[in-house]
């Protein structure tokens, strides 16, 4: 009978978060299955969410403590940026063998204070413990008006569907990895040194126009399947429109588009903007010329039926519920 206990690599990462979920809802101020949680704080939420990245699925072969740290650090903050919080500090707990050497410890540390330092905020404190391999658990915090946080939640038919940056960077790195004659260098910072959108994710916020919010950790089709599944809405996204990192183009274009919709890794924001409003937002936003690669794209459209769909040069076909997922994975993320 054991044979047919349930294992986690039947129900995935998300069959688990379902069955924590019915343990731990207990009508929390936002409720879960958002990418932070909040605990009120006047008219503001306090808003928290952690991260965990260890060496089997997130750090290929070459990757450099710096590139480690910058990377734990920045996945904890692309949440803080899908609420459209402002970050207010990190705390970091690090388990690793006895054997890992000090300047392995050093450079992780100043991965995470680059990163911290780069958004404004600083490492509060943490944990060190020691372990069989390394993980890094992070634990982001920031704050947001209670009118104005951002949910994976509150679309509406006929709203508009933007992205920001580009999609495919992340997928195109990891087959550059696999190719032994490629420049490791530059596909392990495309990877492993994403940069949250915490500007983009404010300036959401601050619009009064968008209407749900999350950031593109799974991929495109994984994350849209995600809001879908507690919205019940359709999210139909136009091929042509998707923003593509420039890498793909020299590669098939079957695998090209697998890698822009399934892929995940890139960390961008993807949104959903009142139909009445979007003119203003794409203005205002070019307006404000954030540093970081300053794109903001339409790729679709929210509708109430039909399910999650990719309209093409040829017609329409399912946008599917493909992408990362742990307990089920191959390679790293």
């Amino acid at each position: 009978m054991a044979d047919d206990v349930a294992k986690l690599s039947d129900i995935g990462e998300r069959g688990a978060i379902e069955v924590l979920a019915r343990i731990y809802d207990r009508g929390q101020p936002i409720g879960l299955g958002h990418d932070c949680g909040a605990v009120e704080w006047g008219d503001d939420y306090l808003v928290v969410t952690t991260d965990v990245v260890n060496a089997k699925t997130h750090i290929p072969p070459g990757a450099t403590p710096p590139q480690i740290g910058w990377y734990a650090t920045a996945v904890n903050l692309s949440d803080i940026a899908a609420a459209g919080a402002r970050p207010l500090g990190f705390v970091a707990a690090l388990s690793m063998p006895a054997s890992t050497d000090v300047e392995f410890l050093r450079g992780l540390a100043l991965g995470i204070e680059e990163c911290v330092r780069e958004f404004g905020i600083a490492v509060l404190g943490g944990d060190t413990k020691e372990a069989d391999a390394i993980s890094i658990a992070g634990t982001a915090f920031g704050r947001v008006r209670k009118d104005r946080i951002l949910l994976r939640t509150g679309a509406r038919p006929g709203d508009v569907i933007v992205v920001t940056g580009d999609l495919g960077r992340a997928g195109h790195a990891m087959r550059l990895l696999q190719d032994p004659s490629a420049a490791r260098t530059e596909a392990l910072n495309q990877l492993l040194r994403p940069y949250p959108r915490i500007s983009d994710g404010m300036f959401f916020s601050d619009s009064g126009a968008v209407t749900s919010c999350m950031d593109i950790s799974d991929g495109l089709g994984a994350s849209l399947a995600q809001m879908a599944a507690m919205t019940r809405l359709s999210y139909q996204v136009d091929e042509a429109s998707l923003p593509k990192y420039r890498g793909l183009s020299s590669l098939p274009p079957g695998i090209a588009k697998d890698l822009l919709l399934y892929y995940g890794g890139d960390y961008e924001l993807i949104a959903t903007v009142r139909a009445d409003a979007i003119e203003t937002v794409l203005e205002r936003y070019a307006q404000t010329k954030p540093p970081e690669r300053n794109r903001l794209t339409v790729i679709g459209k929210v509708a109430a039926t039909g399910g999650n769909v990719l309209v093409t040069k040829s017609g329409v076909e399912p946008l599917l519920n493909k992408g990362w997922e742990h307990f089920r994975p191959s390679g790293f993320r």
